[in-house]
């Protein structure tokens, strides 16, 4: 963060705030995740257990009190910025209101409501982040990928029309926003200011000196995360190119689509409660036990195969 290695307490207490909004929010999209994957299978016992990690991703973040810490004011703004967005996904990601949405339009409606959320919490965050430190890179490419998003919807629109000069433009946008989202995170991949960033916020969390083992854990922890969304990304594209080619099975195509998005997605989860454990343990927060359900729902090429026979 741009106000970093000003005042060291700001930073520990702004990091350990940070990091506990952002556990609170990946608990609750890892419920979510898997209960979206596994609802056909669910049964009472189960669902009654997701809803109460629900309730405890919930605890999380209402338990944390910007302003009972002592941290500066771009701090303070920085904060009050990720807790609003926080708080919109794990309403969203409680599962059990999710009945709500009974067709399509209604859940377009909310996923716009949300990319808006995300767009006012990116602008300002955006402000306080160096461009070159990780968050910086995340943002710039899932703001690529939003706009992706945004493109099909848009594009299904005008394939009702046989617009097929209006189709085009925004086939090759979107997949070009796709593909703009993995170059991104490429980039961040390669650029030895994001490797120097990370070691600071871990210098200014630990008391002591950094051992070699916790930073190898962590570095490699983030980079996964950075290779996961990538692939993410990477799939879409693809997947948006066999959706524009007129010979590819489409039903196929989209089966596979769902198949590595799924598996993408909760590996992401993981990858996210992982590195904020790391943070949180380092920093002496306590954390209660729990599962992380996206863990179940990661599934092999070969699973993928056997139920498609079946």
């Amino acid at each position: 963060m741009i106000f970093f290695n000003k005042n060291l307490e700001h930073d520990r207490n702004f990091l350990k705030l940070q990091t506990q909004l952002n556990y609170s929010y990946w608990v609750a999209c890892d419920v979510d995740t898997y209960y979206e994957n596994s609802k056909s299978s669910i049964n009472n016992f189960e669902y009654a257990k997701l809803q109460k990690q629900h309730s405890l991703a919930l605890d999380i973040f209402n338990n944390i009190n910007i302003y009972d810490f002592y941290i500066g004011l771009e701090h303070k703004r920085c904060l009050e910025a990720l807790r609003i967005f926080v708080e919109s996904g794990i309403n969203d990601f409680y599962f059990s209101s999710r009945k709500k949405f009974k067709d399509s339009e209604s859940e377009e409606i909310n996923l716009l409501y949300l990319t808006n959320i995300e767009k006012e919490f990116r602008s300002v965050y955006l402000n306080y982040l160096h461009p070159k430190e990780a968050e910086g890179y995340i943002m710039k490419s899932y703001a690529f990928f939003e706009k992706g998003v945004e493109s099909i919807m848009r594009l299904s629109s005008e394939m009702e029309f046989s617009n097929d000069e209006k189709i085009e433009d925004l086939s090759q946008k979107t997949i070009q926003n796709f593909r703009l989202a993995r170059n991104e995170l490429e980039k961040a991949k390669q650029d030895q200011n994001v490797f120097e960033f990370m070691l600071d916020e871990l210098v200014i969390i630990s008391p002591d000196k950094l051992i070699e083992k916790e930073v190898k854990e962590f570095i490699d922890l983030n980079f996964s995360y950075f290779d996961i969304w990538i692939e993410y990304f990477l799939i879409h594209e693809r997947y948006c190119n066999d959706l524009f080619d007129k010979d590819s099975d489409e039903e196929s195509a989209s089966e596979v689509f769902e198949f590595e998005c799924n598996n993408c997605l909760s590996s992401i989860n993981v990858l996210a409660i992982e590195i904020n454990l790391l943070f949180l343990k380092k920093m002496k927060v306590d954390v209660a036990d729990l599962e992380i359900y996206s863990q179940r729902a990661i599934k092999s090429p070969i699973d993928y195969i056997n139920n498609m026979r079946n």
